[in-house]
This record gives structure tokens, sequence and C-alpha cells, in this order.
């Protein structure tokens, strides 16, 4: 492998520009304050709070509505009903409730994050289930596998691509919408500050956090979700 392409597959002219980003923004924010604008580290907390809560919790019910669609197709029926009433309902509608159930508080952006990205990461995964070859399911009866060992050597593999592209794309949801949800129902976090940043005109400092935004999104989409699809291609 040449150092060319041993430096794309590591990403390092992004990992590059990642740093010194970093490495400016740091140097801003002990210049002007943490109130102005907070230091990396304190960002990547708050919003790893509000993603790992809000997505991951998202992410495990959305694998528990999988598996009920694969065990049972009355299930299945039940799970599509729910999904299609909360694809229809309103971010502002989670927002709303999150602020009269839990206040200024960060559980106002965890539980809209959480609604919000539940029916993208279990549409995808039941749409998994439902297209795993039914001629692997009926040659894994042939073999007399048990159903442990079909879901573990066929369904999984089969639903994983679809699990992957459902976090992907929930994972980008989940931070605009808990940004969007900061700015209306919390006192920190990158939406409080930008709207914040709106009200005392400092428009700078709005296209400074929508810039810090788009770099979160480019890194883990980079770094993790591309990075876990060719794992996942080569382990299947």
């Amino acid at each position: 492998m040449s150092e060319r392409d041993l430096a794309t597959r590591l990403h390092l002219p992004t990992l590059g520009v990642t740093a010194v980003i970093v490495a400016g923004w740091s140097l801003l924010s002990w210049r002007y304050g943490a109130y102005v604008l907070p230091s990396p580290l304190s960002v990547v907390r708050g919003v790893g709070e509000i993603l790992l809560v809000g997505f991951g919790g998202a992410v495990v019910i959305a694998l528990l509505t999988g598996l009920a669609s694969f065990l049972s197709p009355r299930a299945r029926s039940v799970v599509h009903d729910f999904l299609a009433v909360l694809n229809a309902t309103s971010v502002f509608v989670w927002i709303v409730i999150s602020i009269i159930w839990f206040g200024l508080s960060n559980w106002a952006p965890i539980f809209t994050t959480f609604m919000i990205t539940l029916p993208v990461v279990a549409s995808n995964i039941v749409e998994g289930v439902e297209n795993v070859d039914r001629r692997l399911l009926e040659m894994g009866d042939v073999y007399r596998l048990s159903g442990r060992e079909k879901f573990r050597a066929i369904v999984i593999p089969s639903t994983l691509p679809y699990l992957v592209a459902g976090m992907k794309v929930g994972f980008g949801l989940a931070l605009k919408v808990s940004v969007v949800a900061e700015i209306f129902g919390v006192t920190s976090g990158i939406g409080y500050i930008m709207n914040y940043s709106r009200e005392i005109l400092a428009t700078q400092m709005v296209f400074v956090w929508a810039l810090v935004m788009i770099l979160v999104m480019m890194v883990t989409d980079k770094l993790v979700f591309d990075s876990l699809s060719r794992r996942l291609a080569r382990w299947r």
C-alpha cells in the first residue's frame, strides 16, 4: 500500500484540518472565555451527553422493535403503525412536550432527540428484517438450525447494513434536533449559545457555531460510520 493510499484510508487530510480547527478553537476559547466560546472539550461533553442518551436509547429501542418484527408478523404490523405515527409527528410537537414535561433541563433535548431519531433507525432495521433472504432462512431449516442460530448467522448479517445506514442518518438528525431543542428548552449548549449570539447581534458567532456543527457531523461521518461500513463489508 502506497503512502498516498494509506493517508487517504486514515483520512489524514481530514484529521489535519480538524486538528488545526480544534487548536484555533481552543485558543479563541482561552482568549474570550467559556461564556462566549466554550472549549471543544466542554462542547463535546455536552453534545455527547445528549446524543449518547437520546440517540443511544433510540438505537436500543429500534433494535428491540426489529427483533419483535422478526419474531412476530403481528408485532411487525403494530411496529409499522407505531412508526408511521412517529414519522408524522413534527419535531416542534416533541420540543413543546419536552419543555412541558422536563422544563429547562438537559432532559428536554434528550427526549426530543430520542423521539425524532427512533423512527428513522427503527424503520431501517424493520426494513432490513423484511428484506432478509427467505431462501437463506429455508436453508437454515434444511440444516436444522435453531431460531437463535438463524438469527445470529443470517438475520444479523443481513440487517446490519440497514442499521448502520439508519444510525448514520439518525445521528445527523439527532445533532440538528438537539440544537433546535436547546434553543427553546435549555440554558446551555450549542443551540442556546447560537440563540444568545443572535440576540446580542454577534452574527459571527452564529456562523462559528454552525461551522462547529458541520465539523462534528463530518468528522463523525468519516471516522465512525465510514470506518464501520468498511469493517462491516469485510466481515460479511
